[in-house]
């Protein structure tokens, strides 16, 4: 005798082999989004250490810059044309600061950033916040990822408080 479709009893271990697989794969494919979350936090927290390295390096040994109006606030030009502020030689809290030195912000004109901690509309979900937010841990200035679970805690910071060398802290437990 010629068969010509399967049988009820394997077409009942395909649907089981099928659905234990699927209780298997969903959650590990559910899960590529919170590693993609993390490893985007690590590479920008990366990237701002090497960012904040170069602008402190050009700074050394071009100088400081034209002065600012705020005392300790200096401007510097980068290879794009790209106006950065800083304070005592690091780039300092705001979107004209730390803001563009990694996101290529183009700051509003004048002082607008300054003490505006605002998120920056950018074209990705993640947005930048400068110092004295209410959006990151410590009111830090810094980034974080709006379509994490917790925005918070997805984030990647930028401590300074004007003395020292800058800290870069990466938060990754809310991605």
């Amino acid at each position: 005798m010629i068969q010509k479709g399967l049988t009820l009893i394997e077409l009942v271990l395909v649907i089981a082999i099928l659905s234990i697989l699927s209780a298997v794969a969903i959650p590990r494919f559910l899960n590529l989004g919170t590693n993609a979350r993390i490893s985007s936090m690590s590479a920008l927290s990366g990237a701002l250490n090497t960012a904040m390295s170069i602008v402190h390096a050009q700074v050394m040994v071009q100088g400081p810059g034209s002065k600012g109006t705020q005392a300790n606030i200096t401007w510097i030009s980068l290879g794009d044309g790209t106006r950065v502020r800083l304070w005592n030689t690091y780039p300092d809290r705001w979107c004209d600061g730390v803001g563009a030195i990694v996101q290529g912000v183009q700051a509003p004109a004048g002082d607008s950033c300054y003490l505006s901690s605002a998120a920056v509309p950018t074209t990705t979900n993640i947005r930048f916040y400068g110092y004295g937010n209410s959006q990151s841990p410590g009111g830090n200035a810094g980034w974080r990822d709006e379509s994490a679970t917790n925005a918070t805690y997805c984030s990647v910071e930028y401590v300074y408080n004007g003395t020292i060398k800058p800290v870069v802290i990466t938060n990754t437990s809310g991605c």
